[in-house]
């Protein structure tokens, strides 16, 4: 049995009679025995933590099965269940051919991360101003840049926020709209940051923000980047491309590495030799 990692798939026998596992030739491993409570001792060298969370999903997902949740359309008495071990926070798993859903895991962050994107108001990380770029679409927003709306209105990107001035200059109409376009773009400067929830950029302010993007050159119809961080706009929201987890990216994969490197110590390290 080689021992789990990211890119495994593994396939097993779930029989509803006795809710114990076996290999597809009616055999039993180190996991199935793991699964079935009858591990021994040695065979803690031969798991890890990916297979911890794998006898966890299917526990789960067989009494999703039984009581109804779940179904592949066909009642049977034994199922065929493969996982497909996508990296160390989700894992694919199928039921008889069928894929049925992605067990996500919990990833845990340091203080330290938690407050890099949970603080109102951080001092931004940008300090190079880059133009447009259109050969991979992208420009950098950074400290000390100043642009000139029109109609006495500039927006200035100060150490830790956006800072509107020329209030007065136009109507209150127009001075409202200001108030707007500041409330977004200082969202948006700390989202490229690496410093927000993509929810941040208020849904109400977005239509200015990326009028203002297009007017500085970039093409929001497609992926853009504003200060390293791949942009995309999905049903009017600006979002970061490929996030799944909420959590700007740069901070979930590096809380996910030290998940992964965890993962692949062997039980008798990583979890209770009696846990069930």
């Amino acid at each position: 049995m080689e021992l789990s990692a990211i890119g495994s798939k593994s396939t097993y026998m779930y029989d509803t009679n006795t809710k114990k596992l076996s290999t597809k030739d009616g055999k039993t491993d180190a996991f199935t025995d793991y699964y079935n409570g009858v591990a021994s001792e040695e065979s803690y060298e031969e798991l890890n933590g990916f297979d911890s969370n794998k006898k966890r999903d299917i526990k789960n997902m067989m009494k999703l099965f039984e009581c109804g949740a779940l179904s592949t359309g066909k009642n049977s008495e034994v199922y065929e269940i493969t996982s497909d071990i996508i990296d160390g926070g989700s894992t694919d798993y199928y039921v008889n051919g069928k894929k049925v859903f992605t067990a996500y895991n919990p990833i845990d962050y340091t203080y330290d991360e938690v407050k890099s994107f949970s603080t109102i108001a951080p001092p931004f990380r940008t300090y190079k101003h880059q133009e447009y770029n259109p050969v991979d679409n992208s420009i950098n927003i950074a400290v000390g840049d100043r642009y000139n709306l029109g109609n006495g209105y500039r927006l200035t990107i100060k150490e830790d926020c956006v800072w509107g001035e020329g209030y007065g200059s136009g109507s209150s109409a127009d001075d409202e709209r200001m108030n707007t376009l500041v409330y977004g773009m200082n969202a948006l400067v700390h989202f490229a940051d690496q410093q927000y929830f993509s929810s941040m950029i208020d849904e109400n302010s977005t239509p200015m923000v990326l009028q203002f993007l297009k007017e500085l050159g970039v093409d929001t119809s497609k992926e853009f980047i504003i200060n390293g961080t791949k942009c995309e706009v999905k049903y009017g929201r600006i979002n970061e491309v490929g996030n799944t987890h909420v959590v700007p990216n740069s901070i979930y994969e590096k809380a996910l590495k030290r998940y992964e490197e965890l993962l692949y110590q062997p039980l008798s390290t990583y979890y209770e030799k009696n846990s069930k």
